[in-house]
């Protein structure tokens, strides 16, 4: 990443230093915007039109009153990364209620701010992630929230969890609910196998419908393994046969040690490898199917 790289911001591709927002912006002031995170794979940003469907529906869930214009913002997308020349990588995409117009409480969005950034990252193969270890956050999900269903730019309650878990020698923590419940990771979904069902838990739970969580499901279907979705323990997660999360960058990832007191090795099995080497195949098709 250098300083001639370009941004989006707001229609226009500029360069990386020259980018500038409004002190006044909401999204500076409250956290009051979305976002979405995602994997560039050959040049292409994986599953993008469901990551900005998912965008735009948390817009029009929050009163920004105004329909965001995903083919607008997939066309500067698609050009920045060009621009970048970036060909494996991270995209992300910020979008927030604008300059704050003096009313708290004036939701509706007369000038979003949208802004994305385009950079190269060393990534693992979607087909071939690595283990990693996860342990228990002491917060929890507030699965009455009417915010934890979106990627709410108010993420302090990830990043401080996160930074306590890799602290601990944990990659990834999860977190329980307020009733006690699974509910998913600081930065992932989170998934357990018991005798070749999959499980993960229900959105009631308190969880980010996440876009790779959804492609999974599918591929489950299609590869005639069986998923369900529901309220589970903690206790279900420590005795399982295979363990796994999931996010936009890094596809399908095992989990090989659950930390804490006791410390677990989850034993592992060919569903995980499974799924990994299936999801693969719909981001092979997405990259095709847009002409990358």
């Amino acid at each position: 990443m250098n300083s001639a790289d370009r941004v989006y911001l707001n229609g226009e591709l500029v360069p990386r230093l020259a980018a500038r927002i409004s002190p006044f912006d909401r999204g500076f002031l409250y956290g009051d915007g979305f976002f979405e995170t995602t994997r560039i794979e050959a040049g292409a940003p994986v599953f993008l039109g469901r990551h900005l469907r998912r965008l735009a529906a948390s817009c029009a869930a929050t009163g920004f009153g105004t329909d965001l214009d995903t083919e607008g913002i997939a066309d500067g997308v698609r050009g920045l990364i060009a621009a970048n020349g970036v060909r494996t990588g991270y995209l992300r995409i910020t979008v927030s209620r604008g300059a704050y117009a003096g009313g708290l409480t004036h939701l509706e969005a007369e000038a979003p701010t949208v802004f994305a950034e385009a950079r190269p990252m060393e990534l693992p193969p979607l087909d071939g992630t690595a283990p990693i270890s996860i342990i228990r956050s002491a917060y929890r999900r507030d699965e009455r929230s009417p915010i934890v269903r979106h990627k709410s730019l108010s993420y302090q309650l990830n990043v401080f969890a996160l930074a306590e878990g890799r602290a601990a020698g944990a990659d990834e923590v999860y977190f329980l609910n307020a009733a006690g419940r699974l509910a998913e990771g600081a930065i992932t979904n989170l998934f357990f196998v018991r005798g070749g069902s999959v499980f993960t838990p229900d959105l009631a739970c308190g969880l980010l419908p996440g876009i790779t969580r959804e492609v999974v499901l599918e591929v489950c279907a299609e590869e005639g393994i069986a998923a369900r979705v529901g309220c589970y323990g903690e206790a279900d997660l420590l005795s399982a046969e295979e363990v796994f999360c999931t996010n936009s960058l890094r596809g399908v990832i095992p989990v090989g040690r659950v930390l804490g007191s006791p410390e677990v090795t989850v034993p592992g099995g060919p569903i995980v490898p499974r799924l990994q080497r299936a999801y693969a195949a719909p981001v092979r098709a997405e990259r095709e199917s847009v002409g990358f």
